[in-house]
C-alpha cells in the first residue's frame, strides 16, 4: 500500500506540473533552439481542434478554417487576436461574435480571388501584424490565402530573403500560384519604391496634408469641387466625350476626390468594365464607397494610395486619368513610374490641370501649382509616355487637357 500511494502521489505532481500550453512551449523551447545555433526559426506544426494547416512561427499561428467549437481551444492557447481573411458569407456561423465572446480580439481583411488581392489587402496585413504579431491567428479557409499575404510581411517586414519566405509560404498553406504571383510582385515594387525614396525628394512637402487629416470634412470638398464654378465640373461632361471611355473598359481615377468621374465612368464602362477610385485620402475612399454602394454602382473599387504609388497591380488599366491632381503628385518620379506600369500597353494616360502662367494667372493658382504645362509635360514624357495630342475642352480658361499614350 505504501508504494502505491508513492506512485500515485508523483503521478499526480507529474500531471500537475505539465505544460498547460504544449504548443506555444515547444514553440518557444525550439525558437531558442535555432537562435543558440545561429539558424532562422523554425515553423512548426500545430493543432487546434478541427483546424487544418496549422503552424505556429515566433508566436505566430497560421491555419485553416476553425469550427466554432474549436474557439475554446484557440483561447486556450492563449491566442489573443484572430485575423480572417474570409469574405463575407465564406462562414455559416458568426465567428466574429463567437471569438469576441470569450474575450478574443477579432478582424478581418476579406478578399476571395487574385483580383481582390491588393496592394490595399498586403497594407492591412502588414500594419495589423507590425502593430502586434505575438498570440495572433492568421486564418482563410485553408491556409491558401494566408501564405499569401504572409509572405510580402516577412520579405519586407522582418527582412527575410524571397526565397526563404516563398519555402516558408509554401509550407503555411500558399499552392494559389496566382496569390504568389500577386505577392511577389507587390514585395518587387515596394522594394524599388524605397530605392527611389532614397532618391528622391519631394517636390512639394505639405502639399496633401490636407487630405490625410483623419478628421477632414469631405461635405467642405463636395461644396468645392461639385459646383458650377469649377471649370472641370462644368464641363464634365465635355471631358466624358472626349475620352470616348468603351464599355467593358478598366479605368484609373488618380486622385478621384469625391468621386465625381469615378461615378460618371463607373456608368460608361457598364458592367463589363472596372474604375479604381484612387485616392491618398482614407476619407475620400470612404466616401467613394458609400456613395457607390447608395447609387449601386458595383464596378468601382476604392484604391487608398500613397505618397509615391497609385497601389495598383501591373497592367491593370486601360486608362490613367488625372483631374487637377498632377500638381499634387508629391514625387512625381516615382508615381507616375508606378502609372506606366498599371496602364496596360498602348494604354492612355490623360492630365487635366491648371494652366500656371506668371504675370497672368491669379495669385493662388501661382502659389499653390508648382510648375506650369511644360514641365510637367516634360516629366511625363520623362517617365517613357508620348504625347498624343493637347485637346481643346470648351469652357476651359485655367485648365487644359494632355493626352498621352504608354510606348
Amino acid at each position: 500500500m505504501p508504494n502505491s500511494l508513492m506512485i500515485s502521489w508523483c503521478f499526480c505532481v507529474i500531471t500537475a506540473t505539465a505544460p498547460l500550453y504544449p504548443q506555444a512551449v515547444t514553440a518557444n523551447l525550439q525558437e531558442n533552439v535555432d537562435r543558440v545555433n545561429g539558424n532562422s526559426p523554425s515553423i512548426l506544426e500545430g493543432k487546434l481542434g478541427a483546424a487544418k494547416n496549422v503552424h505556429i512561427l515566433k508566436g505566430l499561428y497560421f491555419s485553416g478554417q476553425f469550427s466554432q467549437a474549436d474557439v475554446s481551444e484557440i483561447k486556450r492557447q492563449q491566442i489573443k487576436r484572430v485575423i480572417s481573411l474570409r469574405t463575407a458569407g465564406e462562414v455559416e456561423w458568426d465567428e466574429a461574435g463567437a471569438v469576441e465572446a470569450v474575450g478574443l480580439e477579432f478582424c478581418v481583411i476579406p478578399f476571395k480571388s487574385p483580383d481582390s488581392l491588393t496592394d490595399e489587402v498586403f497594407q492591412k496585413v502588414r500594419d495589423a501584424l507590425k502593430a502586434n504579431r505575438d498570440k495572433t491567428l492568421l486564418h482563410c479557409g485553408s491556409a491558401n490565402r494566408v501564405g499569401g499575404v504572409w509572405l510580402p510581411y516577412r520579405v519586407l517586414d522582418e527582412g527575410v530573403p524571397l526565397s526563404t519566405a516563398l519555402a516558408e509560404a509554401r509550407k503555411i498553406g500558399l499552392k494559389s500560384e496566382a496569390y504568389e504571383e500577386r505577392a511577389v510582385d507587390y514585395i518587387k515594387r515596394m522594394q524599388a519604391k524605397r530605392e527611389t525614396n532614397k532618391d528622391e525628394k519631394s517636390v512639394k512637402p505639405g502639399i496633401n496634408k490636407n487630405f490625410i487629416d483623419p478628421d477632414m470634412s469631405v461635405e467642405d470638398y463636395v461644396k468645392r469641387f461639385e459646383i458650377e464654378s469649377r471649370e472641370v465640373y462644368l464641363a464634365r461632361r465635355a471631358i466624358l466625350s472626349e475620352l470616348a471611355i468603351s464599355p467593358g473598359a478598366s479605368i484609373a481615377d488618380v486622385g478621384a476626390g469625391t468621386g465625381l468621374f469615378s461615378r460618371l465612368f463607373a456608368k460608361s464602362v457598364g458592367e463589363a468594365g472596372w474604375v479604381y477610385a484612387v485616392d491618398i485620402s482614407p476619407r475620400f475612399i470612404e466616401h467613394i464607397n458609400r456613395q457607390a454602394n447608395a447609387m449601386d454602382l458595383n464596378n468601382i473599387t476604392g484604391v487608398l494610395c500613397a505618397e509615391n504609388s497609385i497601389n495598383l497591380p501591373p497592367q491593370s488599366v486601360d486608362v490613367v486619368f488625372v483631374c487637377d491632381t498632377y500638381h499634387h503628385f508629391e514625387y512625381p518620379k516615382s508615381t507616375l513610374a508606378s502609372i506606366y506600369r498599371a496602364l496596360k500597353p498602348g494604354g492612355e494616360f490623360v492630365v487635366i490641370d491648371f494652366d500656371r502662367i506668371p504675370g497672368k494667372s491669379r495669385e493662388w493658382l501661382l502659389g499653390h501649382v508648382r510648375a506650369g504645362k511644360e514641365v510637367f509635360r516634360s516629366e511625363i514624357m520623362d517617365a517613357g509616355f508620348v504625347l498624343d495630342q493637347e485637346v481643346a475642352i470648351e469652357g476651359f480658361k485655367e485648365n487644359y487637357f494632355l493626352r498621352f499614350r504608354k510606348k
